[in-house]
């Protein structure tokens, strides 16, 4: 039995190949559908929708909606981590990195609010992270970008609300998946358990599953009037 019912739902999808995309999806998909109704496009439904793939990100996104109509939620999750010192931060990286985790957020929110992609209601999750209220070393562009992406979060939450519309943001610590990524690895200092839960992350590395959990949480009815915040998990790595 799944915990959120989210069978009326149409959700846009913003991510990649990652195994946070799959497992948010994975349970997106345990949520939206039965086992009776896996083609029933009456009930709930998910598009997934690579917006770095295409440099006409409206075009592509008009033709969805003239498919599918409007949606009763977004979830994005283009998470581009990168750790540099100062001096490697030039120009072209600074706005590759803004660009993506929070630039292609308001343009796709502005195109939805513009094109009428948007339900009444509607909820919107956008995947930031604990490196957005934490300074950290090397990754001065990546935790300024996910500080704009939230407080785009809370003004939008004010813009959007007349409509019903929230907006949540979630800080993601570090994740079980994470650990696929080469530059994390090469960044993250890997130690026992024991030493890893008393020192960096007291209650350990956050699972995949919990994440999309709370995704599928801020999506649902389950809370109606929780907008403009940012649910934090990792593990009390912050703390």
């Amino acid at each position: 039995m799944n915990r959120y019912d989210l069978s009326s739902k149409h959700i846009l999808f913003i991510g990649g190949l990652t195994g946070l995309d799959k497992a948010i999806l994975s349970k997106l998909r345990e949520c939206v559908f039965s086992h009776e109704d896996m083609n029933d496009t009456s009930k709930g439904r998910i598009c997934e929708f690579d917006a770095l793939a295409s440099n006409d990100i409206e075009g592509k996104l008009k033709a969805v909606l003239n498919l599918d109509g409007a949606f009763d939620g977004v979830v994005y999750n283009i998470v581009h981590s990168d750790f540099r010192p100062l001096q490697f931060n030039k120009p072209d990286i600074v706005n590759q990195i803004m660009n993506e985790n929070y630039g292609v957020f308001i343009e796709i929110l502005r195109l939805l609010k513009k094109n009428k992609g948007l339900n009444n209601g509607a909820s919107i999750v956008a995947m930031s992270s604990i490196s957005s209220i934490r300074a950290m070393k090397a990754k001065m562009s990546f935790c300024a970008s996910k500080a704009a992406l939230d407080a785009a979060v809370r003004c939008l939450a004010v813009e959007l609300a007349p409509l019903g519309i929230r907006v949540n943001s979630i800080h993601k610590g570090v994740v079980d998946t994470d650990m696929e990524k080469q530059h994390i690895k090469d960044a993250l200092v890997v130690r026992s358990d024991e030493t890893a839960k008393d020192n960096q992350v007291p209650l350990g590395i956050v699972k995949a599953d919990e994440i999309a959990q709370a995704v599928a949480f801020l999506l649902s009815d389950a809370v109606k009037t929780m907008t403009g915040t940012s649910v934090v998990i990792d593990g009390g790595q912050s703390a």
